[in-house]
């Protein structure tokens, strides 16, 4: 029964007009029906009710990325608490070994 009532709160909250409750349900029902219709012919990138972003995916990465290596663009963003801590010399040298391995722009260098 709980689902069926939220939806009937859900219902109530369309009433725009008191003295017919009916008429504004069904308007706001058909608009919000014709809507999500019509999102199916939106571009990708609209927001629209069918199209579901993750939680962790909320920006565009072409916006976002300012990095000019290819190496450090990555997609997402973290999750929990960001903490700043400094690399030892081990952790520096491991880094380095990586963006010289697997940077494209890199490799025309060390050919």
């Amino acid at each position: 029964m709980y689902p069926f009532e939220r939806y009937l709160n859900k219902l109530k909250k369309y009433v725009k007009n008191k003295a017919r409750p009916e008429g504004s349900i069904c308007e706001a029902y058909l608009s919000q029906k014709t809507t999500h219709f019509c999102s199916y012919y939106f571009e990708p990138h609209v927001r629209s009710t069918k199209i579901k972003i993750g939680r962790n995916m909320d920006y565009d990465v072409e916006e976002q990325s300012y990095a000019t290596l290819s190496v450090f663009r990555s997609q997402g963003k973290p999750s929990g608490k960001c903490v700043k801590r400094f690399l030892n010399d081990l952790e520096i040298n491991t880094v380095i070994l990586y963006v010289l391995l697997n940077c494209e722009k890199v490799e025309p260098i060390l050919e």
